[in-house]
């Protein structure tokens, strides 16, 4: 099971009388996790559980169920409260998924990445037991530029997919240790791994794209430059500031929103590590390009709704998710 000192939630249909346990299912499952519609033989003796614990910006999903058919329709989707995939990997039982025209079989020991803004169908056969791993898509876009083009695929158990599978399955036992990472480094090493098992075709763009997401990795080793400017990335790249501005503008965002999500998102996994907390927050703020502790805090917490000494504290109590941040930036809000 999934390590109990990360579990946040559990829920089971047998905290309900049996008539009442799909319709249970199906609300505890849109509610937590994805709007869905779902459907079983086992109308009158359905079971199926839930376990959920936050993963940084992740969000991982221990599920077992009898026998089921999930759809995934544009009515559902319109419903979203935010944009994702998940990545699905079998223990028990297998799937038959349907998306972007094609069919895929995933059988115990496979992974599937599924795009969560496109319909599709899950006929989960017979038992099921798996993990599932939702990522915010923008910020799994950081990893993987195209990662639409390898949903519905199923992975390969070989190589860079083997090392993936190995370490889904090691959160998927029942241990008293805490991760030696904080949550979100886990994550972002989850993330790594998907990225080597699909393979550089996987990361291809053009023109523009392939620019951009250039800028987007040098903004990112630059970051934590106090006063960094347009104009020092534009020159790294051998363009003029106006055209940085247009790609930022073409990907409806802009150089400066990018920015503080950066540095935001790297004041997060400071505070939130347990190495770190003998380093003050003015330090941090520092650390992260900040020049002014003051405005640093306001920032932060127009982010992630808590201030950063507020958010030490919570990490002994609920986790605050690093993907809230993807909800407030790069709105006007930190302009």
């Amino acid at each position: 099971m999934v390590d109990a000192k990360r579990v946040q939630h559990r829920w089971s249909t047998r905290d309900v009388e049996p008539p009442h346990a799909l319709a249970y299912w199906i609300e505890t499952i849109s509610r937590t996790f994805l709007e869905i519609d779902i459907d079983t033989p086992e109308r009158e003796r359905f079971h199926a559980q839930l376990a959920q614990s936050a993963l940084g910006p992740a969000t991982l999903c221990l599920i077992e169920a009898d026998t089921q058919t999930v759809r995934r329709t544009r009515a559902r989707i319109a419903q979203s409260r935010y944009a994702a995939y998940f990545l699905l990997t079998m223990r028990t039982g297998h799937v038959r998924l349907q998306q972007h025209g094609r069919e895929s079989h995933v059988h115990p020991g496979q992974c599937v990445l599924v795009d969560c803004q496109e319909p599709y169908r899950l006929d989960c056969l017979p038992t099921t037991r798996c993990v599932a791993v939702r990522f915010p898509q923008d910020w799994l876009r950081n990893w993987l530029p195209c990662a639409e083009r390898l949903a519905n695929t199923v992975l390969p158990a070989t190589g860079w997919g083997a090392a993936l599978a190995a370490a889904l399955v090691s959160l998927d036992v029942d241990g008293e240790e805490e991760l030696a990472l904080p949550e979100g480094a886990v994550a972002e090493q989850l993330a790594a791994l998907l990225a080597l098992t699909a393979g550089p075709k996987s990361h291809e763009f053009t023109g523009g794209d392939k620019l951009l997401r250039r800028i987007l990795q040098t903004l990112r080793d630059r970051c934590a430059e106090p006063g960094l400017a347009p104009g020092d990335i534009a020159a790294v790249h051998g363009i003029s500031k106006r055209y940085l501005h247009y790609l930022f503008a073409h990907a409806s965002t802009t150089f400066r929103s990018e920015l503080m999500r950066l540095r935001l998102e790297s004041a997060h996994r400071l505070l939130s590590d347990h190495r770190y907390s003998s380093v003050s927050v003015s330090e941090i703020s520092g650390r992260c390009g900040f020049v002014e502790p003051s405005h640093f805090a306001k920032r932060f917490r127009k982010a992630f709704g808590l201030g950063p000494q507020e958010l030490r504290k919570a990490q002994t109590g609920t986790e605050v998710h690093l993907g809230r941040v993807r909800d407030r930036l790069p709105s006007g809000a930190q302009r």
